[in-house]
């Protein structure tokens, strides 16, 4: 019994030790934090150029012209799009053949501004085939629109 005593007695006297210890060591200092209007010293920054890239320091810099698409095929025949074109999901376009793929490509970028450009029907094409396969359940016309 004697032992239990000892240890809850010496227990008690460390946390109090180390509680007198942590308090002790506070120190409050009162007052208020400076602050000034006077304008600081000028900012050294290098001039911005016209681009809205940054550039990198010691290397020249580089245009890239407009890349040339790869050819398309133009040996697919014309044939006239589904009535359900502007509604198609992507998993009834995958299984489409080619031709009626651009039929329903053009059908879409026919009804409204052509966002992609002179080469809509080819890059529709590339941007429809590659977003199905990962968003089957999304409509053709988002695909190419962005909706």
């Amino acid at each position: 019994m004697k032992t239990h005593a000892r240890v809850t007695t010496a227990a008690v006297v460390g946390l109090g030790i180390v509680l007198g210890a942590t308090t002790a060591c506070q120190q409050t200092t009162e007052g208020t934090v400076a602050q000034t209007t006077e304008p600081g010293p000028p900012l050294t920054s290098s001039p911005t150029t016209g681009s809205r890239a940054p550039g990198v320091p010691g290397l020249p810099d580089i245009r890239i012209p407009n890349i040339p698409l790869p050819t398309r095929n133009t040996d697919v025949p014309t044939v006239p799009a589904p009535a359900n074109s502007l509604e198609m999901r992507c998993e009834e376009f995958s299984e489409l053949d080619e031709a009626t793929r651009v039929a329903v490509i053009r059908e879409i970028l026919a009804q409204e501004n052509n966002p992609l450009g002179p080469d809509g029907e080819f890059v529709g094409q590339i941007l429809a085939d590659a977003a199905c396969q990962f968003l089957p359940s999304a409509k053709v016309s988002e695909v190419l629109m962005g909706g």
